[in-house]
């Protein structure tokens, strides 16, 4: 098992990174390696929450189901993969400081049967993933907020 943790100070209030953070339609905005992410349950999301995940992995697309397991607006939210390639879980923790909002996002997976040779490999990939997309993260919302939102 490996857990991969990330954390950046948006310049962005906290509600509006958690509603950016939350909306499968806006991750594969900063999540490279995701193809496309769509709820499968009918809005709005919250706990018990399905959603299907296209993406690519070691050169290949794959797809993953995950199940909303912790949400509580604007400070957390957690999806549990139900099938797919890798059992992983992702948390995003959120705690404002005035304007700016402290994300802490964090995957944990765990590599099953022969994939646990690969596992180092697959955490660094997933380090570097998530790496980027917390960066983007930070880099979209807070030219939106030099915008004026």
């Amino acid at each position: 098992m490996f857990t991969v943790i990330e954390t950046a100070v948006i310049d962005h209030p906290v509600d509006e990174v958690f509603a950016f953070v939350s909306d499968g339609a806006s991750r594969p905005l900063w999540d490279p390696s995701v193809i496309s992410e769509e709820l499968l349950s009918p809005p709005p999301i919250g706990v018990g929450s399905r959603l299907r995940s296209r993406m690519t992995a070691v050169g290949r697309e794959v797809e993953f189901q995950f199940r909303v397991t912790d949400f509580d607006a604007p400070r957390r939210m957690r999806i549990t993969s139900e099938s797919g390639p890798l059992p992983t879980t992702v948390t995003f923790d959120l705690t404002p400081d005035g304007e700016r909002t402290r994300l802490v996002a964090r995957i944990d997976g765990e590599p099953t049967g022969m994939m646990r040779l690969v596992e180092p490999m697959i955490e660094q990939g997933v380090r570097s993933n998530l790496s980027t997309g917390v960066a983007r993260i930070q880099a979209l919302l807070e030219a939106r907020t030099a915008r004026g939102r």
